[in-house]
């Protein structure tokens, strides 16, 4: 498997806040998608989420 970057919280409490703030910036972006700032945040906060999603997966109580 591959060795996620150190671009994530080292404890599941830590990563469970900063995935549930990443997700704030996707609905805010989802609101305004018609706009192009709005596909921007999306595509970057979408992947970034994504990412982080994978790397809580892995951390230990």
């Amino acid at each position: 498997m591959l060795a996620m970057l150190p671009f994530f919280a080292s404890t599941r409490r830590d990563g469970a806040r900063l995935l549930s703030s990443m997700l704030v910036f996707v609905a805010i972006g989802l609101t305004q998608i018609h706009q192009l700032w709005g596909q921007i945040l999306v595509i970057i906060t979408g992947s970034v989420s994504i990412y982080w999603g994978l790397a809580y997966r892995r951390l230990e109580r």
